[in-house]
């Protein structure tokens, strides 16, 4: 009987297959679950995992091709675990659901309409996808780190740690393909019931919001002409090379900038006019 209260995702599939092994059960799909788990993030909490998330990993093995439904009949059972040993609440399976291609739609409307339907969101829930992107990008860079230590074992036939490492590479990449897409298209929701775009883009009087990915600290600028420039209040020129960099960008985007001192790199937070 396992004794873990709150575990992250790489616990608990060691709970799981250990609980197969003993009930005799044969561990099918073992890679597709690694997959699933690479997507969540092994060091993440499952209690974390919501019903959207689930969903969404729905819809990219169903794009991506190769039988959906015996891909994700592995995770279904997984989910299942976590209820079942009340690491969550919801029963998540439930949101596994295969999805139908583009080709099963028969039409374009049908996928035009879902993507409409998908672009809008409360503010909420766009600042909810905004952290996810900051994440998978800090996690980027986290990887990377670890494909550099596992390349320098040089016996490469069996370095599982490296097609590890890579396989979650792929999967953060295309997660954050994912939500910056998604957020570009996003129509954010507002009291009254109307939509504004979310992905606002900084101009000329825009301020906008930094997290320096080196050290995490948060900072804020306003966007004005030359003339206006005041380092010591945080408004900067336009021309400058930090604001020429931020000149069109928007929530989620990361920014590298070259300076004499070195090279800056910021992720967007916000931007606000």
């Amino acid at each position: 009987m396992t004794t873990i209260v709150n575990p992250c995702f790489a616990e608990a599939l060691t709970s799981f297959v250990a609980a197969k092994k003993e009930g005799k059960k044969a561990m099918e799909g073992y890679q597709d679950l690694n997959r699933f788990i690479a997507w969540c993030g092994k060091e993440r909490r499952v209690m974390e995992l919501s019903p959207s998330e689930v969903a969404d990993y729905a819809q990219h093995v169903g794009i991506s091709g190769s039988d959906p439904s015996q891909r994700l009949t592995p995770v279904k059972e997984f989910l299942g675990f976590l209820k079942d040993e009340g690491w969550v609440q919801t029963g998540l399976a439930s949101h596994l659901r295969v999805p139908r291609t583009r080709r099963a739609t028969g039409h374009k409307g049908g996928s035009q309409s879902a993507a409409n339907e998908a672009s809008y969101m409360s503010q909420e829930g766009y600042q909810r996808l905004v952290a996810q992107l900051e994440g998978f990008k800090e996690e980027r860079v986290a990887v990377v780190e670890d494909i550099k230590r596992a390349m320098a074992d040089k016996d490469f036939r069996e370095n599982a740690p490296l097609d590890a490492a890579k396989e979650r590479q792929g999967f953060i990449e295309a997660r954050i393909r994912e939500l910056e897409a998604g957020l570009a298209a996003t129509q954010i929701l507002t009291k009254d019931g109307t939509a504004e775009h979310a992905r606002q883009k900084a101009k000329v009087g825009s301020k906008v919001s930094l997290k320096d990915v080196a050290s995490g600290k948060n900072l804020t600028y306003t966007l004005v002409d030359a003339r206006e420039a005041d380092a010591s209040s945080g408004k900067i020129s336009t021309v400058s090379p930090v604001g020429q960099a931020l000149l069109e960008r928007a929530a989620g985007d990361e920014v590298v900038i070259n300076v004499p001192k070195g090279t800056l790199r910021y992720t967007v937070q916000k931007v606000e006019r």
